[in-house]
């Protein structure tokens, strides 16, 4: 299992954390045992709203037309426009990404995928 990342800001020198509410279960549930802290500058990479739009979007609309998996859909993309890691992308590189998966969509498969503007996710 991966560790889980907390992501936040020191500000007067105290850690403000994004979801204080889920980090302090999670140190509950390390009661009486040894653990390891790790703190570090945030790396530059895609958005949190771009990674949650290219999973509840254009995967699960093209995974539900296409008859795969979520995990499987995103392995062949990624295979399709010869990208080794999205995790690695930043965020404007990202969005050209799922750009060029939506037209693909259009052009290949006759999927239309909406754009972040006109659906919820």
């Amino acid at each position: 299992m991966r560790a889980p990342i907390f992501r936040g800001k020191v500000l007067k020198g105290k850690i403000k954390l994004d979801n204080r509410e889920r980090f302090e279960l999670l140190v509950k549930s390390f009661e009486g045992k040894r653990i390891e802290l790790i703190l570090r500058e945030r790396q530059a990479g895609r958005s949190d709203e771009a990674n949650k739009y290219y999973w509840a979007v254009p995967v699960a609309i093209l995974s539900e037309h296409l008859g795969y998996e979520p995990e499987e859909l995103h392995e062949i993309l990624k295979n399709q426009f010869k990208v080794v890691s999205t995790a690695r992308m930043e965020t404007a590189q990202f969005w050209e990404y799922i750009e060029k998966i939506r037209r693909w969509a259009i052009q290949f498969h006759g999927v239309n995928i909406p754009d972040p503007g006109s659906v919820d996710y």
